[in-house]
Parts: C-alpha cells; structure tokens; sequence
C-alpha cells in the first residue's frame, strides 16, 4: 500500500515537519521513548537531520569550551631542548601555555604541543625537556620564543646554560624544571608530553610570574605583549617605538581603526602614567593619529591573511622609519603648540584613508 504523509516530530527539543513521504516500509521510530510508526524514508531523514542539530551542538559547545578556556589564565613557560652534534649544540625554544603538573610523587608534569610541531620532531630525539615559569619582566622571552626565524638563534640575546643533559637553561627565571620524557600520546589537534622532573630551581629573587589569559585569537606572544602593555608591566626598556607599531598593529587588525583609536590613546596615557618617573616627553595625539592612519593603511593594503606582525613590518618596513611623519607634516606644522593635545591636519600630503 503507497500513501503520503506528513509526519511531525519532536527530537531532543526540536519540531520539525517531513512532509510528503511516500510510506513504503513501515519502521519504528523511537523519539523521546515515544514509539512512532513512519516510512524508512523518513526514518532516514529523521537521522540525517539529527546528525545536523548534533552537528550544531558540537560547534556551539567547542565554541564555548574555547571561551571558557579563554578565561582561565595560565603560567607562561618557555620549554626548552637540545642535542650536541660535531661539536655543534642544536637548541630550540617555544613558548607554551599548556602545561600542568600531573603527579607529586615521582614529580610529573605535562606540556602539550600543537601538530604538527617541529619541536616534536626535537623532543622525539632527546627525550628531555626543561620548562621555564617566566617572571613577569621577562615578557621579551615569551616573544621570542613564539616564533621561529629560519637561521636566526632564538638564544642569540637570551641568557642560558647547557646542562648535563645538552637542554638550553635560561637564567633568570621564576622557576625552572628540567625533565626526562616518560611518553607521549595525541589527542585530539596535539600530543600531550609527559616529563619526570630530575632537577628543579626557585629563583627567591625573581618578581611574580607571568600569568596569560587568552581572550582574543592572538597569537601567544601578541597576547602576552598586549596583556603586559595593557596591565603596564611591560619593561619600559622594551617600550620601544617598535613596540608602540606591534600594539597598534594589534588593536587596528583586531577592532578597526575607529573603534581602536580610543583603546590605543586610553592604554598609551595609562602606561604613560604607571611609569611617569621614567616618560620624557609624554603622550602626543598627532603622532598617535597618524600612526594609527599608515598602520590601518597598510593593514588594507599590504597585509595577509594569517600575518604575524614580524611579517607585516618586514614588508612595511617605512613604518619603523622615525621620520616618516615629515612625508606628511611640515616641521612648522607639527611644531604647532596644540599639535600635542589634539589631532592636527598634515600640510605637505592627505593621509591614507582620510
């Protein structure tokens, strides 16, 4: 016997209607420990549209796990390894915000490593690793090493040691656990390390440790640096006109030039403020504004997707070019004494995007 239907269903919550379905094969249909006599093919549409709402649910709790975890800080630790070969010492650094203690007794802690990795690769040879809790001052560190340079030495300016074992040990550390790999296994997008603590070191004299709370899709060390900037305890030494390009860079890529402008004037006075002691000349608004125009300009126009901010300046190297304003501004107009308080036109060319 053939016959259309219209079935309502009521799943997990949800109504929805199938409607003309030829009735060929009668199947029961469990929704709710409510039986249902309906066709195999709406059977087959009730478990493929199912599959869509578990679909749904799985993105909306892998969204939310992400945010809940964006909230929970973490220590900052720097993981170190390395192996001597034809005289050579082989030696990696990565900044790591995974990482947890496992066991007391024996000493075992965790680090996980997102794949694929190369410092997988390493670990893999020299079944030992050190971990490094930063201190607070040494956000340059954890810059550092969230990033890889081809041929460049992440250890050129950073002081460390070889231990017994070949590991790099960067001094001046809150705390240092230098670890012997017990295993390795994946899960999920990464592969959990576990390491036996063999030797460990408090450093008395070291401030509090660096603490990071991801709650943008920075990368590491973007969100160190804007958390360090934000909070004011970013070294002024490191406080550099470089520095002032990554934080704009930073606000400008992630809110827009409009809604940036205010949160770069608000955190430069803030810090200003903190380390007043130490600030010469002060907070300018023409320079900022401009700053903020060519930044937003290049981000439009030179930028791609994914860029690190060290691959943005390498192609916009005008903007490390301290005297790139007097394309724009005549010295008789910056030298106007309301130039510093509020923002004032160029005279010599219009700024992009104006």
């Amino acid at each position: 016997m053939k016959c259309t239907i219209n079935l309502l269903s009521s799943c997990n919550g949800r109504n929805f209607i199938l409607s003309s379905v030829t009735h060929q094969t009668s199947a029961r249909i469990k929704c709710n420990g409510i039986r249902r006599f309906a066709s195999k093919d709406a059977e087959d549409i009730l478990t493929r549209t199912d599959r869509l709402h578990h679909h749904d649910d799985d993105c909306n709790t892998r969204k939310t796990y992400k945010s809940i975890m964006q909230m929970v800080p973490q220590p900052v630790v720097v993981v170190t390894s390395g192996y001597r070969e034809g005289g050579t010492w082989h030696k990696k650094g990565m900044t790591c915000t995974s990482f947890t203690s496992v066991s007391f007794s024996p000493p075992i802690i965790s680090i996980c490593l997102k794949i694929p990795s190369k410092f997988q690769t390493l670990l893999e040879r020299t079944r030992h690793f050190a971990v490094h809790t930063l201190a607070r001052h040494q956000v340059s560190y954890g810059m550092t090493f969230a990033q890889s340079i081809p041929k460049v030495c992440q250890f050129n300016k950073i002081p460390h040691y070889e231990d017994k074992e070949g590991l790099p040990v960067i001094l001046g550390c809150s705390g240092v656990m230098q670890c012997e790999a017990e295993s390795f296994h994946q899960v999920g997008d990464h592969n959990v390390w576990y390491g036996k603590v063999y030797e460990a070191h408090i450093d008395d004299n070291v401030s509090l440790p660096m603490l990071y709370q991801s709650r943008t899709f920075r990368s590491v060390g973007d969100e160190i640096f804007i958390q360090s900037f934000e909070d004011a305890t970013l070294p002024f030494e490191n406080w550099t006109h470089e520095a002032h390009l990554r934080m704009a860079w930073n606000y400008i890529r992630d809110y827009g030039r409009d809604k940036a402008i205010p949160m770069i004037r608000d955190g430069i006075q803030h810090y200003n403020q903190v380390h007043k002691d130490k600030i010469k000349t002060g907070y300018h608004e023409t320079i900022t504004m401009f700053y903020c125009f060519v930044i937003d300009d290049a981000i439009t126009n030179a930028s791609k997707p994914g860029d690190t901010f060290e691959r943005f300046l390498k192609r916009n190297g005008h903007l490390l070019d301290r005297s790139l304003m007097y394309k724009y501004y005549s010295r008789e107009r910056f030298s106007d004494p309301h130039a510093k308080e509020k923002f004032i036109l160029p005279d010599l060319q219009v700024l992009p995007g104006m």
